[in-house]
């Protein structure tokens, strides 16, 4: 064992920790507001939807994007594109995406294309998982309604050219929506390009951003309709059986998750403001050089994913030879204390594509600020796993 000390490198599925002033943030909103937004009379109920509002003006500026009164608070990204996927589709309707997609987006299409007669067409990959923007482009038709396209992977760290599609969208004749599943980059880079391109964006709040579990969001250009998937109380037009067609409330129908909520304006507060997303960027852009580099001294140790370092995020699918993906993860918890994940990642696709599936592999993920030690740790503990046969294990 080189060392006790816990080491979390599981960051792709969750941060954590979380930072001080998050949690202050949740547990003081149990207390004050301690309510729903404008249901528990007087400044309480401003004082709750004032929060929300906070939150959605640090969600766009995360985002990029202006008009924040079009994002829309979610249970998770999952269920952002759930609502995005479900609300902006109707029976019928063509999509365009890709063949390694997060089963956030895999799963909704499959049930969409079963239950509702909705074409999907999905553009390959290569070894690295990553899409070439001229086959995704290759398969938009004019009956194209939407085309989804994740922003960085989950499995492998592979950016997709969000940038080369979106501008090749808005010169064609025949414009489809275009859909960013930005769950494992906002909160971790600037996403002008996204903005400037995309009619809507869905990410997660307990990852990049660094807020609480249970929060995520979806942002939908002005203009773009969204069909509500959950009807109830709004706390306005209440005399009317009919969902309310004001925007965001339309979306957000029952009482929402006010302290985590609370919690992930505090977090956009300190990424805007405090560490910046330029430095946060920068600080993972040498992770991934410094990590890379080290890496490749490690002959039993095979990365799967891009080999450049301004081609990915800091998220590393690897498999140590002679070992099973489950024996290495288990032994890097056990042995070295390193949280990661072993496995698929809810994410087949990308493991079909890179050559992993059904097996999976190992994957380290870095947070918004990997530091020297956090990588030395790791490496020198996949050299040493590298270095031990799986009988002296």
């Amino acid at each position: 064992m080189i060392e006790a000390k816990p080491l979390y490198l599981d960051h792709a599925s969750t941060s954590y920790p979380k930072d001080a002033r998050v949690i202050a943030a949740v547990a003081a909103a149990l207390v004050d507001p301690g309510v729903a937004p404008d249901r528990g009379g007087g400044g309480r109920g401003r004082f709750a939807g004032q929060l929300i509002e906070a939150a959605r003006r640090g969600v766009a500026e995360l985002l990029a994007v202006e008009a924040p009164e079009r994002v829309t608070m979610a249970l998770n990204a999952t269920d952002a594109l759930n609502l995005a996927l479900k609300g902006a589709l109707r029976p019928g309707d063509e999509v365009v995406t890709t063949a390694v997609e997060h089963n956030s987006v895999a799963r909704p299409l499959a049930s969409l294309v079963r239950d509702h007669g909705v074409v999907v067409r999905a553009a390959p990959a290569d070894r690295a998982g990553r899409v070439v923007a001229d086959d995704l482009l290759a398969l938009v038709t004019a009956r194209t309604r939407l085309v989804v396209l994740g922003h960085a992977s989950n499995v492998t760290g592979a950016l997709q050219p969000v940038a080369a599609v979106g501008r090749a969208l808005q010169a064609a004749a025949h414009r489809p929506l275009l859909l960013i599943d930005a769950a494992q980059s906002v909160g971790y880079r600037p996403l002008d390009e996204v903005a400037a391109y995309a009619d809507l964006i869905v990410g997660s709040g307990h990852k990049g951003p660094g807020g609480p579990l249970g929060t995520g969001f979806l942002w939908s250009r002005p203009g773009v309709e969204i069909k509500p998937l959950r009807e109830g109380g709004t706390g306005s037009q209440s005399d009317s059986l009919l969902q309310p067609a004001d925007w965001p409330g339309a979306l957000e129908a029952g009482s929402p998750n006010v302290p985590g909520i609370a919690g992930l304006a505090r977090a956009a507060e300190l990424r805007l403001h405090e560490q910046t997303l330029g430095a946060v960027a920068a600080a993972r852009a040498r992770a991934c050089r410094e990590f890379l580099a080290r890496l490749a001294a490690l002959q039993a140790v095979e990365l799967h994913g891009p080999a450049q370092a301004d081609a990915r995020e800091p998220v590393f699918a690897l498999r140590v030879r002679g070992f099973t993906v489950a024996e290495s993860g288990a032994l890097l918890e056990s042995e070295f204390a390193i949280s990661q994940r072993a496995g698929l990642h809810c994410n087949p696709g990308a493991h079909q594509a890179i050559g992993t599936f059904p097996e999976g592999t190992l994957r380290l993920s870095f947070g918004a600020l990997p530091t020297d030690d956090e990588i030395d740790r790791a490496i020198a503990a996949l050299a040493e796993l590298a270095r031990s046969p799986p009988s002296a294990s």
